[in-house]
């Protein structure tokens, strides 16, 4: 796909996103207020300009596969309601923020008018595409350059697929002598003699590398586009190329959050744990009181180094539920451990005060935790932080755990029968979160722990 029609029908699809959305917010103040004064309002003016500057980042990164000849339909409705789902959760964040109480009857008919007619519009542009670049489609023709193992691979099948009767094969036969210099001999006379927009080398990393350049050299000289596309053997994934000079560097990203991801996950964190240690301030005075009188020799928190982020250290802030100087007594209980792996968890443990029984009953110990997270230390979701020697003590596979931040609360944390799961079954669950990680799987989880703290699973 030439990069000017990519770029041409990106603006057209998101164009027609930004009218659809255009339409339905002054369709829906007029259903919900009765008359047209958008202008006059400006609380609504306000909040349209907000919603237009997050709809184009949202656009940036989320938007259909420009490279296929045709868009389908289903690709169309899937990521017009992914788009309107962010843009629903964006429109309560600001409301819920800012207070600037709008219209649910408001919100709600420009959500739906917004998904319809972004639906609607983008089948017309669908003809529109057809028309505007059906026939240069048709007439884009290509060399494609790659051993016969290469053109046949899974990897590379809708490639070939694709450009299938407007495409020269060069076929590079590694049992002939001379294969490379009939192949560059050969990419010139197609050039000189025949019709060739694009020159796409399906390369592999054991390719001479010699004939890689010449085949550069080739395309320089004749200002025809190369695309030198390599499989993936090296099992890369959300991998990306850059080029800095003289250097080309391959990044590799196994674990990827999206800009959009992050900034919302990020601003939740801040609004939430804000809000929580303001309304729970007196919550928080009452235990600091009720800890010091059930243990007045300890302070009220109990503050331990913990393993955060790609393996940074932060000190976890936790009301204390313990004796003083519990610590020195662990490895005395060590043979009562009921965890597998390097966690240690036993039940009734001995150090735990009266106090400290019933916050750890109702979860409550863990409030603090709130300040690491409007810190950044922590976020209200990811896999429960370790102290240093338990997370030093976990096998290599596992150190995956650390590549988000960790969390007030997990898939492990939210399971009704989380006293009884086991090491490996635990980490298994933070993988699992962290490979389908979404602001939704967030708010389920925070949901399901809220209720398991009204059940007071809590040991």
């Amino acid at each position: 796909m030439p990069d000017d029609v990519k770029g041409l029908r990106r603006c057209l699809y998101n164009f027609s996103g930004f009218i659809a959305l255009s339409i339905a917010y002054f369709v829906a103040y007029k259903f919900r207020f009765g008359e047209f004064k958008l202008f006059e309002d400006q609380l609504y003016v306000l909040t349209y300009g907000l919603i237009v500057l997050f709809w184009f980042i949202v656009c940036m990164k989320i938007e259909v596969n420009f490279e296929s000849n045709e868009i389908s339909k289903k690709d169309i409705i899937i990521v017009t309601l992914k788009r309107v789902l962010w843009l629903f959760i964006y429109i309560s964040c600001i409301d819920f923020v800012a207070k600037l109480e709008l219209s649910r009857i408001y919100t709600g008919v420009f959500i739906i008018l917004c998904f319809l007619l972004g639906i609607l519009l983008k089948f017309l542009c669908q003809k529109i595409d057809k028309i505007l670049f059906g026939s240069y489609l048709k007439d884009y023709h290509c060399v494609i350059i790659g051993t016969k193992e290469v053109l046949n691979s899974y990897e590379f099948k809708n490639i070939v697929k694709e450009f299938e009767g407007k495409s020269e094969f060069i076929v590079l036969d590694n049992e002939k002598k001379d294969v490379f210099e009939y192949a560059t001999e050969k990419l010139r006379r197609q050039i000189k003699n025949s019709i060739v927009d694009e020159v796409i080398l399906l390369a592999e990393f054991d390719l001479n590398n010699v004939f890689v350049k010449q085949v550069i050299e080739i395309c320089k000289i004749t200002g025809r586009k190369l695309k030198i596309m390599y499989k993936n053997n090296m099992g890369f994934e959300n991998a990306r190329l850059n080029i800095n000079e003289n250097c080309l560097t391959l990044e590799f990203q196994p674990i990827k959050f999206s800009f959009l991801y992050r900034f919302v996950k990020r601003l939740v964190d801040i609004v939430i744990s804000t809000i929580a240690l303001i309304v729970l301030s007196p919550l928080f005075l009452l235990i600091a009181i009720l800890i010091k009188i059930d243990s007045p020799d300890g302070p009220v928190f109990f503050i331990q180094e913990r393993v955060g982020l790609n393996g940074r250290r932060f000190k976890l802030i936790k009301f204390r539920t313990m004796i003083p100087d519990a610590d020195k007594m662990k490895e005395q209980l060590m043979k009562y451990n009921e965890m597998d792996g390097p966690v240690f968890k036993i039940t009734n443990d001995p150090r735990i005060t009266r106090v400290g029984r019933v916050l750890r009953k109702l979860n409550l110990d863990e409030l603090p935790q709130l300040i690491n997270v409007l810190k950044g230390e922590m976020s209200l979701v990811g896999p429960r932080p370790l102290e240093t020697r338990e997370a030093l003590g976990c096998e290599f596979e596992h150190h995956i755990r650390h590549s988000v931040k960790p969390g007030l609360t997990c898939i492990w944390q939210a399971t009704h029968n989380r006293n009884d799961v086991g090491y490996i079954e635990w980490m298994r669950m933070d993988y699992e979160y962290i490979m389908r990680k979404n602001i939704v799987l967030d708010i389920y989880l925070i949901l399901r722990t809220l209720i398991s703290v009204l059940k007071m699973n809590g040991k």
